[in-house]
């Protein structure tokens, strides 16, 4: 892993395989795709299931600093990729300033998600 700045905003450069977290890990930041793309899985029944891929643009590993969880999967770079880390404190500062209604929907749309994909895994690992 390489860190550099431009622009004002840290950079980080992941070489293809190169795990960013894995499953279980305490989030302290999400991550935006400058470049490549990270494939997101989790271990079902033993046996690694892919969830998706986030490419430039996207962001991932946000649901860990919104509720205060545990990662429910791991990210790994698919292709070298350069990331810029968004550390907790800026997304929770943003939430902190945010309307009430708006952070009890990103609540509940990040318990949904943490939901769904405990009961993806489940009807998966039981069909192994």
């Amino acid at each position: 892993m390489t860190t550099t700045e431009q622009d004002d905003l840290e950079r980080i450069s992941i070489q293809a395989g190169q795990a960013i977290f894995d499953e279980g890990d305490f989030g302290d930041r999400a991550y935006i795709v400058e470049d490549g793309i990270v494939e997101i899985s989790r271990k079902v029944g033993g046996e690694k299931m892919t969830l998706g891929t986030v490419e430039k643009n996207g962001i991932f590993g946000e649901m860990a600093l919104i509720d205060e969880s545990n990662r429910i999967a791991s990210a790994v770079a698919v292709i070298d990729t350069v990331l810029i880390p968004v550390p907790k404190v800026a997304i929770q500062s943003i939430l902190a300033n945010a309307d009430p209604l708006l952070r009890k929907l990103v609540s509940v749309l990040v318990s949904n998600a943490r939901s769904l994909s405990d009961h993806i895994a489940r009807v998966v690992g039981d069909e192994n």
